[in-house]
């Protein structure tokens, strides 16, 4: 079976995210000698390029490379995160959703109407639509009921993340930070101000060049967080940034990762933070806890960031307590490991292993 992967996606994906999960996929899926994957994109990560290099079965294609070849092959599938290929309707597609439209913050109507009308469209079109745990799985089938039957939850680990020497998490820090260590942040506009009032007062018990990393959703949200930074005291430790320009490394070199209100969006994420050894803090606040399934508020430590004093307490434990950093780090790792073995043994499609083809 030719199966082709596309890389592009509607939504809005980190490219590092959506290319890991494209990597994962074949990774799981080299087992079999039926499968020759065909890569659909093109500036693609290294972990891609150098796995085309090591194994015949992978072939990266450019898309309009593939609209020609899928007119004169047979016996092919396509997964897709949120795509079209030109000329391949007649073949069998698999969509995989890592996010949903009402995720993604900042849209205008329009435009949140025009995505929820292609993301229904993918979920029709789809032979199967595969959610990649069991919080995306709840989240869609109830979203989109008349879906439901369709949507199903797939096995579909990490299986090999790149590995950063000191020399490359240097860098990271270097390119983001001029080199100080930082915490990353996954705020909403809305709390970010309250946030830096909290960093202000770790930074005054300190007096350490600790930075903290703001990642936003889109270049709006970058913009209006820049402006309300005006004036700030210690701005020069602030860092913001888009999510679509989020590199794996600002993952595997920071100290630990704040998440205020999250999606199942952010659950590759959360799974990558981990194999990286990075602690996890949510907010459970009353107003932010139930989102999460209780299955995942155990991937880190739980404390109401609404409350006076929370953050920078967590800032300063953080910084201070390396045994208990990497503590919970350790119990982070526990629990993925422990998810993974339940997964893997719950009899769960196993992508690509499952697919068919027309």
């Amino acid at each position: 079976m030719r199966l082709f992967i596309l890389t592009s996606s509607k939504f809005a994906i980190p490219k590092a995210l959506l290319c890991q999960k494209v990597l994962d996929i074949i990774e799981l899926g080299l087992s079999s000698a039926q499968i020759h994957f065909y890569i659909v994109g093109d500036k693609l990560p290294d972990s891609l390029l150098t796995l085309e290099q090591s194994t015949d079965a992978v072939t990266i294609i450019k898309e309009t490379a593939a609209e020609k070849l899928i007119k004169e092959v047979t016996n092919a599938a396509i997964i897709h995160f949120g795509a079209d290929l030109k000329g391949s309707d007649h073949f069998t597609h698999y969509f995989i959703p890592m996010t949903d439209p009402s995720c993604i913050p900042g849209l205008s109507i329009l435009h949140k109407w025009s995505l929820t009308k292609s993301f229904k469209y993918f979920l029709k079109k789809s032979l199967a639509t595969y959610a990649i745990n069991e919080w995306a799985t709840r989240f869609l089938k109830n979203k989109y009921k008349g879906y439901a039957t369709k949507i199903q939850e797939a096995y579909l680990p990490i299986h090999r993340l790149p590995i950063y020497e000191w020399v490359a998490l240097a860098d990271a820090k270097n390119s983001l930070t001029d080199g100080a260590n930082y915490f990353l942040a996954f705020q909403p506009l809305n709390a970010f101000v309250d946030m830096l009032k909290e960093f202000s007062i770790f930074k005054k018990w300190q007096q350490t060049n600790m930075a903290l990393v703001f990642i936003f959703e889109n270049e709006k949200e970058v913009e209006q967080a820049e402006t309300l930074l005006a004036g700030y005291k210690f701005k020069d430790a602030i860092l913001i940034k888009s999510i679509s320009n989020m590199e794996l490394k600002w993952i595997a070199a920071t100290y630990a990762i704040l998440f205020n209100t999250i999606c199942f969006d952010k659950t590759s994420l959360i799974e990558m933070a981990i194999e990286y050894d990075i602690p996890l803090l949510f907010n459970n606040a009353e107003n932010q806890h139930e989102s999460i399934p209780r299955a995942w508020q155990q991937a880190g430590e739980q404390f109401s960031f609404e409350e006076k004093g929370g953050l920078s307490n967590h800032f300063k434990l953080y910084y201070k307590d390396e045994v208990y950093r990497q503590g919970r780090a350790r119990m982070g790792k526990q629990w993925l490991a422990d998810l993974y073995a339940e997964k893997k043994n719950a009899g769960l499609v196993q992508i690509p292993l499952a697919l068919k083809s027309s």
